[in-house]
């Protein structure tokens, strides 16, 4: 019985310094790479980017972000590009008139359509 004891304490501390070798082993190979890794952040370059030089610091939940990554991974672009086409839609339905241009009136002081009475911008 003693015996079966000692072997079993045995056994069990040949696992224990395997472990303690498994896990020193995955710290030195994640120091490894955190000491020889460039921890700058590089963009996704897709086709469809622009030049975009600006930033919107926006806060979301982690679901809305999860929602919104796979949203964008489901279309094949990145997602501050499905977000920029996303937001650029809503806002050219707030900002810009839906009519054909035959409702549009066009003075010298101002171009106005006559549907909505949205003012636009006089171009020189």
């Amino acid at each position: 019985m003693r015996k079966l004891l000692k072997t079993r304490k045995k056994v069990m501390n040949n696992e224990q310094n395997n472990t303690e070798n498994k896990d020193s082993n995955l710290i030195s190979a994640m120091n490894h790479v955190a000491e020889n890794t460039s921890m700058s952040v590089s963009p996704m370059q897709k086709s469809d980017d622009a030049p975009a030089d600006k930033q919107v610091l926006i806060r979301a939940t982690e679901h809305d972000r999860d929602r919104w990554k796979n949203a964008s991974n489901k279309v094949g672009v990145t997602l501050s590009s499905w977000i920029r086409d996303v937001l650029n839609k809503e806002a050219a339905s707030v900002l810009d008139c839906p009519h054909p241009s035959h409702q549009v009136r066009y003075y010298p002081w101002a171009t106005i359509c006559l549907e909505c009475g949205q003012r636009f911008p006089v171009v020189q």
